[in-house]
C-alpha cells in the first residue's frame, strides 16, 4: 500500500510540473502575440484533464484575439463558473459578449428572482455545500451549548432559530445550483450562419431559424451528429454537433 501511495505522489507531481510547463509555454506564446500557439497549448492542457479558471481566462483572451468571440465566451464561461466572484472574467465576458451578432433583449425578470440569481451565482456550487455544512456544524455546537447550559438568555434562542434557518436556505439553494447544472446541458455556438432544422436530418425539413457564434443554448436531445437545441427566448431546432461546445 506504501509503495502504491508513493507511486501516487510521483505520477501526480509529474502531471503537475508538465501541467505548468505548459501553462508557461502558453503565457509565453500570449505575451509574443502568437495567439494561435497559446489556444493550442491551452486546449493541450484541458485534453490532458487539468482545467483551471485561470487557463479558462487565458484561452478565452487568445480566441478574443484572434476574433472567435463563440469559443472566447465558451473559455469565459467556464472560467466564470470555476470564479463567479472574478472581476477581470466578468468585465471580458461583458466585452465579448457586445461582439456577438445575436444577442436576445429579453424581459426584465421579477426583482426578487433577479436577486435571487444574482445570489445564487455568487458562489460555485461546492462553495455553498461548504457554506452550508459550516453552518450546520455552528449549528450543532451552539446547541449542544444551550443543552448543556453553556450558553443561556432569550437572544440565544433567536441566534440558534437564524442559525437553522440560514442552513436551511444555504442547503436549499446549494442544491438548486446543483440540480441546474446536472440537468441542464448548456452550450455555445462556435460557428456563424448556422441553419436550425425542425429535425435532426436536412431531408425534407424546413428550415427553423438561423443561428451565429456567441449563442448560449441549451441542448435538449442528441441524434449522430445532431444536436436539438433551445435559445433563451425559446426557438426550437436541430443543428450539427460541430457547431457548439459544452461548457463545464
Amino acid at each position: 500500500m506504501r509503495y502504491v501511495l508513493i507511486i501516487i505522489l510521483i505520477v501526480s507531481s509529474a502531471f503537475c510540473d508538465k501541467v505548468d510547463d505548459l501553462f508557461n509555454k502558453g503565457n509565453e506564446a500570449m505575451v509574443a502575440e502568437d495567439y494561435s500557439e497559446a489556444i493550442k497549448i491551452y486546449e493541450s492542457i484541458l485534453n490532458i484533464g487539468y482545467e483551471s479558471s485561470e487557463l479558462y481566462y487565458n484561452l478565452g483572451n487568445g480566441y478574443f484575439r484572434l476574433e472567435l468571440i463563440g469559443n472566447s465566451i465558451w473559455a469565459y464561461n467556464n472560467a466564470l463558473d470555476m470564479a463567479p466572484r472574478d472581476r477581470d472574467i466578468i468585465y471580458n465576458l461583458s466585452i465579448v459578449k457586445m461582439q456577438a451578432i445575436d444577442r436576445i433583449e429579453m424581459p426584465e425578470t421579477f426583482i426578487f428572482l433577479k436577486i435571487y440569481r444574482a445570489i445564487k451565482s455568487f458562489f460555485t456550487i461546492y462553495e455553498w455545500f461548504l457554506l452550508g455544512g459550516i453552518l450546520l456544524i455552528s449549528y450543532s455546537l451552539w446547541y449542544i451549548g444551550i443543552k448543556h447550559g453553556f450558553i443561556r438568555g432569550k437572544v440565544s434562542k433567536v441566534i440558534s432559530s437564524l442559525l437553522i434557518s440560514l442552513v436551511m436556505i444555504v442547503h436549499i439553494i446549494a442544491m438548486d445550483r446543483y440540480l441546474e447544472k446536472h440537468k441542464r446541458k448548456t452550450a455555445v455556438v462556435i460557428s456563424n450562419g448556422i441553419d436550425a432544422y425542425s429535425g435532426p436530418f436536412y431531408g425534407n425539413n424546413s428550415l427553423v431559424f438561423q443561428i451565429n457564434e456567441g449563442s448560449l443554448v441549451d441542448v435538449l436531445n442528441e441524434q449522430k451528429d445532431w444536436a436539438e437545441v433551445v435559445l433563451v427566448d425559446g426557438k426550437k431546432g436541430w443543428i450539427p454537433s460541430n457547431t457548439i461546445r459544452f461548457t463545464r
